[in-house]
């Protein structure tokens, strides 16, 4: 399934009879949608990196600048089980030429390390890397950004002078706003992340108030307060 049938899942979902919505805006969202299931589900990649000599490996050839992650480095290579360097062994290491992979064992030239790596999902026109049974939840992740810019649309249209028209249009911003919100959620409930996960439960303050007769509070030693 390439873009061309994203297309036409999003814009099934979406349901815009009024056609408010362009054929860019879909593109779009799409392509927002893919980057944002990126890095919900990154490509795991595998490539072979061959050691110029020292502690320095050089980025794969696929590497994706401000996507890309290490998981795994293999060395030496083909054992059973795989002998995996700990991921406390390696780091990125940037240089004014660009990003390498530091390790701590020193390599001899021509070694050849394993390296298990992230890349971002590609949708185009030829190729579709997203797995089969997350393209729709990826589709109605689409859908729920279009759905937010018809409740907008909506809300904000104040053309209309007739009170029908405009009761008319506020119920469809209502209408556009719950389907974007379930939509999100279906996204979220098929790759079964929480949704959740980002919001802050709370927030701790030190106040630093004194007591009600003026004097600092037992609990607030004055002379440990940063200022």
């Amino acid at each position: 399934m390439a873009l061309s049938d994203f297309q036409t899942i999003v814009s099934d979902l979406i349901r815009d009879d009024a056609n408010h919505i362009t054929q860019i805006q879909i593109d779009t969202a799409i392509v927002s949608a893919v980057a944002r299931y990126s890095k919900d589900r990154p490509r795991q990649k595998v490539e072979d990196l061959t050691a110029p000599g020292g502690n320095l490996l050089p980025l794969p050839a696929a590497w994706q600048v401000d996507f890309s992650e290490v998981g795994t480095l293999e060395y030496p290579i083909g054992s059973v089980p795989p002998n995996l360097i700990s991921n406390q062994e390696f780091d990125m290491y940037a240089t004014p030429s660009g990003e390498s992979i530091m390790v701590l064992n020193r390599f001899s030239v021509g070694a050849v390390v394993r390296a298990t790596y992230t890349i971002a999902h590609d949708v185009s026109v030829s190729a579709d890397t997203i797995p089969m049974g997350d393209r729709e939840p990826v589709c109605c992740l689409a859908a729920a950004s279009l759905c937010d810019q018809l409740a907008g649309f909506y809300s904000g249209d104040s053309d209309s002078t007739i009170q029908a028209d405009s009761v008319n249009h506020q119920s469809k911003a209502g209408e556009f706003a719950s389907r974007a919100r379930g939509l999100r959620k279906r996204y979220l409930d098929e790759l079964g992340i929480d949704a959740k996960k980002n919001v802050a439960a709370g927030v701790i303050v030190d106040l630093n108030l004194n007591d009600s007769q003026g004097y600092p509070r037992l609990v607030h030693n004055p002379r440990r307060r940063f200022r």
